[in-house]
């Protein structure tokens, strides 16, 4: 991978906090210039997408593993869904019409089951960890292909929370859009989690900034409310939420006794604080308000909109005051969900709300997306953190690399 304008495919693969099975997208990734200068930024092209999957039942494995699991369950889950990850690989290789033998690389997330970014004291010692499986050595062997993955700890070791790590994509989107413009710019991600990033407008004497952390919860309550509620997945559409009424009461209550939505970046947060018990609590409090169910997919639909919307103004908002305009563009499944885009809209004064498809994004890759771009700096010995975004101390190199013996690492064809 030397030399001028080398342009090789690299596939990324992610399963976020829904566990609903494995985003994987293929891309064309063209780096300008010496592959290791720091002004060698990669320039890429989505070439196919698609969302591999689970199998029935696993889903509400993994959840219970996360909460319960026990260490026989995590090594042989690791190495199921390390075939799984290498099944979503091959099957959007195939979408974009592309032999394996030409990919040169594959970054994958795994899927977390533990998240901890606050300090534990272990035997003196001040710990924090996350964990992720789905093995990257068993990707690669199965793909035949060099895999990176394991990428939060790195940061972690220097002190960083491991998360968000989507700011990388997000700063190099946002700084092609907004590099000539005084405005500011924001990218929301609601998975199980929303994660914001904002790029600030320059002021007198200063360049532009970046910040970027976890809000509080994305899809993760109002999924599980649906899957207790009406036995679905997930809002389709945003359908019930507009059927229901916003409940002033359940929605203070809400604010009042959730510590991480006010918490002070950098943060980072999951499903282990948004968990099954913070679902029975809710379920407990619209009883005793007698709420409908559509009130309560309503009233938990909104405080994810809330959530976002205090973050915003109490975190980002006092360092784009000098912006002509504001722009939101969101990704993830909440940018599919109606009654969330317009309440976010509605609570956001001042701010335009658009799809990320307006960056030229499909909203639904774009954690895949991200972790093929990190797995290709990491192969290539760069950076993939946003110290601003997690708190690490420094930049470092992110994951593990795992070779495939006597890999060569084909360019593609032009």
């Amino acid at each position: 991978m030397a030399g001028q304008d080398s342009k090789v495919y690299v596939i990324g693969l992610m399963s976020g906090t829904s566990m609903d099975g494995i985003d994987a997208c293929l891309l064309e990734i063209t780096a300008v210039g010496d592959l290791h200068s720091s002004e060698a930024i990669p320039r890429w092209t989505l070439v196919s997408f698609l969302t591999h999957p689970y199998p029935v039942g696993l889903k509400g494995d993994l959840m219970r593993i996360c909460s319960n699991g026990t260490v026989g369950e995590l090594c042989g889950y690791n190495v199921l869904l390390g075939k799984l990850f290498a099944e979503a690989a091959k099957a959007v290789a195939r979408a974009g019409r592309l032999e394996m033998g030409k990919v040169a690389l594959i970054g994958s997330h795994g899927q977390t089951v533990h998240h901890m970014p606050a300090p534990q004291s272990l035997y003196g010692y001040q710990i924090t960890s996350t964990l992720q499986i789905g093995d990257p050595s068993i990707i690669a062997n199965e793909c035949g292909i060099t895999t990176v993955g394991d990428f939060r700890l790195a940061d972690m070791a220097v002190g960083g929370q491991g998360a968000p790590l989507v700011p990388y994509l997000d700063q190099t989107l946002l700084e092609r859009y907004y590099r000539e413009r005084k405005r500011a710019g924001m990218l929301l991600n609601i998975g199980g989690i929303s994660n914001i990033s904002a790029y600030v407008p320059p002021t007198q004497g200063k360049e532009r900034d970046f910040v970027g952390f976890d809000c509080g919860p994305g899809n993760v309550l109002v999924d599980h409310l649906m899957k207790q509620l009406y036995g679905v997945e997930y809002d389709k559409d945003g359908k019930i939420g507009f059927l229901g009424k916003i409940s002033s009461m359940l929605l203070q209550e809400l604010h009042d006794k959730d510590t991480f939505v006010p918490r002070c970046p950098p943060k980072s947060t999951g499903r282990e604080y948004y968990d099954h018990s913070y679902v029975e609590r809710i379920m407990a409090l619209g009883k005793t308000l007698n709420l409908s169910t559509e009130d309560l997919i309503a009233t938990v639909t909104d405080f994810t909109a809330a959530a976002v919307c205090a973050n915003y103004e109490q975190f980002i908002k006092p360092l784009i005051a000098s912006a002509d305009e504001v722009d939101l563009f969101v990704s993830g499944g909440g940018a599919k969900n109606n009654f969330l885009m317009r309440r976010l809209q509605e609570r956001l004064n001042g701010v335009e709300v658009y799809s990320a498809e307006k960056l030229g994004l499909n909203p639904d890759a774009k954690e895949a997306v991200c972790f093929a771009l990190l797995g290709y700096e990491t192969y290539r010995g760069r950076p993939g953190n946003v110290p601003s975004a997690t708190g690490a101390a420094k930049k470092v190199i992110l994951g593990k690399i795992c070779p495939v013996y006597q890999q060569h690492l084909p360019k593609a064809s032009t």
